[in-house]
């Protein structure tokens, strides 16, 4: 989209991601609200589908196609900063980001050699939700141990209710039950060691997180009918408690009807080692400055716009995340108290498996995630799989 004062004589373009309509138009409001304060700077905004964006990011970086991109902290960001397509943000940015008092979370999070190659957007927690009610009647508390972890769900089966919900046929979301399991059981350090590909997956140590793993899905702890639907579809079994919790980004709550939205609660994975720091899932969305954009002083201002006026707490209410700066939690935002209370606890930040991953071992392992889902859960041949892969990649 072309927003094109007849004035303008500088031009800013700016790609970005839409996943719902409610994203969309918060990020077509505040450009047009920067457009109508900046005449001078003609606008032009790319948004883009998540995995088509994803698909061509580089590409686009390479042939110098837009001045503001948005991109993932995590070893996506560090590669792109490293094969040079990128530029840090500068001295007097990041005096302003001080200034506005941004957590200085969001931005180590973007740190390469020193230099931070991300102005934060938004960032969010995943944990598991679950409805109070049922929680209430039933006489229970959300789980702070593995082992109380473990006691709910057995309750809840004596109730006559599945556990947990997972929808996978993405992937992405039973991913984030090797995250956790890998990162509570093993560490953060091994696990970024074992997603950069510089440690087997038949590793003793992963075989553990598998054990674990299967040890639940052959319990039937989670609900068979949604595993292989989208991520979404275990909501309505939710509500209607024939799922008693679920693993999830704490986005999902855009998708809360408003009468059920008071009911649901949110509680981080449950330790699993005493004495394990505990790291927690945050992805962080942030703009990146390509290092072929064509106009630096256009894109200085729209960071400047972004970091100074409200722009960043009304596209993080739209996607249900939680605003960069301190303070800015917004009560729009359902689980916001709740999901910010862990992020600040945590020891650190992983931000996802295919954000932390080489690019190249994420397939490969989202397949064999899929697989591995289906009885009989066979953990060897899992493994070897994921392993093969990762041999081929190095």
């Amino acid at each position: 989209m072309l927003l094109c004062p007849p004035c303008a004589a500088e031009q800013l373009v700016i790609d970005y991601v839409i996943s719902n309509s409610p994203q969309r138009s918060a990020w077509l409001s505040i450009i047009d609200q920067f457009a109508t304060a900046n005449p001078d700077i003609e606008v032009v905004n790319n948004g883009f589908p998540q995995e088509q964006y994803k698909r061509n990011f580089t590409a686009r970086l390479r042939e110098g196609h837009a001045d503001l991109a948005f991109w993932y902290a995590g070893e996506r960001l560090r590669d792109a900063a490293g094969h040079e397509l990128l530029v840090p943000l500068d001295a007097g940015m990041l005096a302003l980001l001080e200034t506005k008092k941004f957590l200085p979370g969001t931005l180590d999070g973007t740190r390469i050699e020193g230099h931070v190659y991300g102005f934060p957007l938004y960032y969010y927690v995943w944990g598991f939700i679950y409805r109070k009610s049922l929680f209430q009647q039933l006489g229970l508390q959300a789980p702070a141990t593995w082992d109380e972890f473990l006691q709910v769900c057995a309750r809840l089966k004596a109730a006559r209710v599945t556990p947990l919900g997972l929808g996978a046929r993405s992937a992405w979301p039973a991913a984030a039950w090797f995250d956790y399991l890998n990162l509570r059981m093993n560490g953060a350090a091994f696990h970024r060691k074992l997603l950069r590909g510089d440690i087997a997956f038949t590793d003793a140590r992963v075989r553990q997180v598998f054990d674990t793993w299967g040890g639940l899905l052959r319990s039937d702890y989670f609900f068979a009918p949604t595993i292989d639907q989208e991520h979404e579809r275990v909501l309505p079994y939710m509500y209607r408690n024939h799922v008693g919790m679920m693993l999830a980004g704490s986005f999902i709550a855009a998708r809360f009807p408003n009468a059920i939205a008071p009911d649901m609660g949110f509680f981080p994975f449950p330790v699993m080692r005493p004495g394990q720091p505990v790291y927690e899932e945050a992805p962080l969305d942030v703009l990146v400055l390509p290092a072929r954009g064509r106009h630096p002083k256009a894109r200085n201002r729209f960071l400047a716009f972004l970091a100074e006026g409200d722009a960043l707490r009304r596209i993080a209410e739209a996607d249900q995340t939680l605003a960069p700066q301190a303070g800015a939690t917004s009560p729009a935002v359902l689980l916001g108290e709740a999901t910010a209370a862990v992020w600040r606890r945590a020891a650190g930040h992983t931000y996802f498996f295919d954000r932390d991953a080489r690019a190249d071992l994420v397939a490969p392992t989202y397949d064999n995630l899929r697989r591995f889902l289906e009885p009989p859960h066979d953990i060897d041949q899992t493994l070897r799989r994921i392993e093969a892969a990762r041999g081929k990649l190095r």
